[in-house]
């Protein structure tokens, strides 16, 4: 049974599809990594410190309101 399989040779075609699919596969993994490590941009970075600047801003209001308060009760 085993004596009528036919033997099998490389195919260089082959062969060249599975290396390109392989290096495909990892360019795209790559990219992906890359894409995560890529550090934000100019506009991101802006309002962030917008953002964090606003929340500073109503902290030191809220607390100035509280001492304010406590002020008045003596």
């Amino acid at each position: 049974m085993i004596e009528k399989l036919p033997l099998l040779t490389p195919d260089a075609s082959r062969r060249a599809n599975t290396i390109t699919r392989c290096h495909d596969r990892l360019a795209a993994r790559r990219r992906k990594i890359e894409a995560r490590n890529r550090p934000s941009g100019a506009r991101a970075l802006g309002a962030e410190c917008l953002l964090v600047g606003g929340f500073c801003v109503v902290y030191l209001i809220a607390m100035a309101g509280d001492l304010l308060a406590i002020a008045a009760r003596r």
